[in-house]
């Protein structure tokens, strides 16, 4: 219904029809649904003004946001030329009608502007503006900005309008405070995703059926699974189902999954079953997720790969029990030369004792430093060398060989006798004598021929004294062939060494 009022200008009924009721909640309705739908912030106004101009005759819009400067920046309008968007551009706050709502928090509401005295609306009677409508964008408690509508004819708002926009601004605002928490919490799930991803740890998430919702990078390089295809299957059913002797893992005796029921943390060792097949050792942490009740929801996994650190126990053990084995012989062995060294003095004695004692704490020194996994036969022989004869007196010939573990000590001991020996009485006691070392099958069957020249002759001793049986002694500990040569020129040796 319209009437005339005593000023002469139009007024609308403030109740309205039934007919426009109907209008103003098909409004509200569409404008619901398409505020829940848009994910572009800069889209939400203009979605929201095109649907409003069109229901209830519109001409102008202005849209605020409060920025962390403490000012409004017009962020949208529509209805205005560029030189009023320029003068409006920044407000603040309590300045003009705009200014006044967003400092205050509550909606103002300006008919016949053009009539209006009141200098805050200077900048929308400019604008052209009779009527106009501003409501503060609240989201949460926090001031967002401002949305104002107006309109350039004589048609004030009637108060079901004023309702209608008002309602529309707080869909505004919380459809905004929809975007601004989902954008916090995308770049909250990216930056866990980003640490997740980058963990070195391998870790798992099981919702409330014990079932697979999350797994990291970590996670499907250590299982050979991708997530799509563990998701919503129960985790123990894909990765822990097997025992490594092929039986079967039923999920109740597993500690894993006790987690959850139990509202435990659980830790541990288990052996996990890669996607071919294979077994491999894990160390485990599963601990109960809470929501803000305590109730348990969920548990999460954390899991490292430990078959490196199981191969490496293992390989200390057997260095232990090696090093244990080595220096038990290498005990029996002093004994041995403490019981059958023979001197005719107690000089005599000490000097032979202690040159055997040092070979053998030579032969322990070079395979501690190949970490006793073996030795090179060229170092062994070169470093008793050294010990009793000048460089110029020896020189190694033919290709290195390995040596065994078990082959370093009495390779060097057998050298360490020979060499003592040729020192006394051989090649290396005279000025212009050489002892040549000769090696050879570095691939196959190995040799070591011990030729002494320039020295003097050598016969046969009339005895076999404690070095030589020594020497024989050592050679079976070496499964090798020894054979002897005495000689015009000097002492020859050859030891028959098998493959390592």
């Amino acid at each position: 219904m319209r009437g005339r009022s005593a000023g002469g200008r139009l007024m609308d009924s403030e109740a309205g029809t039934a007919g426009d009721g109907d209008q103003k909640f098909a409004l509200l309705d569409t404008a619901a649904a398409r505020l829940l739908r848009i994910t572009n912030p800069g889209q939400l106004i203009d979605e929201l003004f095109e649907l409003a101009s069109q229901a209830l005759g519109l001409d102008v819009y202005f849209h605020y946001g409060l920025e962390s400067d403490g000012l409004l920046h017009l962020a949208k309008s529509s209805g205005l030329d560029e030189a009023l968007r320029r003068e409006g551009a920044c407000l603040a706050l309590g300045a003009a009608v705009c200014g006044c709502v967003a400092r205050d928090r509550v909606s103002r509401h300006v008919a016949d502007v053009h009539l209006s005295e009141d200098p805050d609306v200077d900048f929308i009677r400019r604008a052209g503006l009779k009527h106009y409508a501003c409501h503060p964008l609240i989201g949460g408690d926090q001031l967002l900005g401002t949305l104002g509508f107006g309109r350039r004819d004589d048609r004030p708002f009637t108060a079901d309008e004023r309702l209608v926009l008002q309602t529309l601004t707080r869909y505004v605002a919380i459809a905004k405070e929809r975007l601004r928490v989902e954008a916090a919490l995308g770049e909250s799930e990216r930056r866990l995703n980003a640490v997740l991803n980058n963990a070195t740890v391998a870790i798992f998430v099981m919702d409330e059926r014990q079932h697979c919702s999350f797994m990291n990078a970590a996670a499907e390089r250590l299982t050979g699974f991708a997530f799509e295809e563990v998701q919503g299957r129960a985790l123990h059913d894909v990765i822990h189902h097997t025992r490594p002797d092929g039986s079967h893992f039923p999920i109740e005796e597993c500690a894993i999954d006790r987690a959850f029921p139990e509202n435990n943390q659980q830790q541990g060792e288990e052996v996990f079953v890669h996607r071919d097949g294979s077994f491999y050792p894990v160390a485990f942490t599963a601990s109960p997720i809470r929501d803000e009740a305590s109730h348990t929801v969920g548990t999460i996994i954390e899991v490292r790969d430990i078959a490196h650190q199981k191969r490496n126990e293992e390989a200390r053990e057997l260095l232990m029990r090696e090093v244990d084995h080595r220096a038990r012989n290498a005990l029996t062995v002093v004994q041995s030369m403490l019981r059958l060294t023979r001197a005719s003095s107690i000089e005599h004695f000490q000097e032979i004792l202690l040159g055997r004692v040092s070979a053998l704490a030579r032969a322990q020194g070079a395979l501690a430093a190949q970490r006793w996994e073996g030795g090179l036969a060229r170092e062994v022989i070169e470093g008793e060398l050294a010990t009793v004869g000048r460089p110029s007196q020896y020189r190694l010939e033919g290709d290195d060989w390995p040596l065994a573990p078990q082959e370093v000590q009495p390779l060097g001991m057998i050298v360490h006798e020979l060499a003592t020996n040729a020192a006394k009485y051989g090649a290396l006691s005279a000025e212009d004598g050489c002892v040549t070392v000769r090696l050879s099958g570095a691939r196959g069957a190995r040799r070591l021929a011990w030729i002494e020249t320039g020295g003097p002759a050598a016969p046969p001793p009339p005895r076999q004294g404690f070095g030589s049986r020594l020497i024989g002694q050592l050679a079976a500990q070496l499964n090798a062939s020894l054979a002897r040569d005495w000689g015009e020129a000097g002492l020859t040796v050859t030891l028959d060494l098998g493959p390592v």
